[in-house]
């Protein structure tokens, strides 16, 4: 290591300066997610109290309302960056820092017209990670990626899609509907859903 690295402060270190990111197809999410940030920066995090277990459909339609209005109107329509913010990781991605041993729960909300989303730069104390989703038939692919900072303990699970017939991370199979482990570097987690009945 050269003496110009040492010499770095925190803020200059790379990947640390850059703003967290929302990736899905509805691109006035995207948008309105990008301003939120640039005025609550410190914004997307887990926090202990979310809410997020009353997301649905009607929540979720109301978040992407917000979006389109926002790509219409502009700023006016956004009254509570950090509100919106909240909606987006404690709502659509079902996050939220556990009390109890220390643990993060993420729970994403699938919904049925898209087929993947990101959020990048999750803020989990310490610790910043990407949680990346992939819908599919009869699975959904969770990838899990720690981009700085130490190791956290997660639970990992689905909301709206039902009980999956079978979870394995990284392709080792779990006799549970939920997966517990503590994510260091990446991880992928695949939740195998039961075919409904038709």
């Amino acid at each position: 290591m050269e003496r110009g690295e040492l010499d770095l402060g925190c803020g200059e270190l790379p990947g640390l300066t850059r703003s967290p990111l929302l990736d899905t197809p509805e691109a006035s999410l995207n948008q309105a997610f990008a301003w939120a940030v640039r005025h609550d920066p410190a914004g997307v995090r887990a926090d202990p109290d979310t809410g997020g277990s009353a997301w649905d459909d009607d929540a979720f339609a109301d978040l992407v309302d917000q979006a389109r209005t926002f790509r219409r109107v502009g700023a006016g329509a956004l009254r509570d960056p950090a509100g919106f913010l909240h909606q987006v990781v404690a709502g659509l991605f079902g996050v939220r820092a556990e009390t109890a041993g220390g643990r993060f729960e993420i729970l994403p909300w699938i919904s049925e017209d898209w087929r993947a989303f990101a959020l990048r730069r999750l803020r989990c104390h310490r610790t910043l990670l990407d949680v990346e989703v992939r819908v599919r038939a009869d699975w959904v692919t969770v990838r899990l990626e720690l981009t700085f900072g130490p190791a956290i303990p997660v639970l990992l699970g689905l909301r709206n899609r039902g009980i999956p017939s079978r979870v394995t991370v990284d392709e080792i199979p779990l006799e549970t509907e939920r997966a517990v482990f503590t994510v260091e570097g990446q991880h992928e987690v695949v939740f195998f859903c039961r075919r409904r009945a038709e």
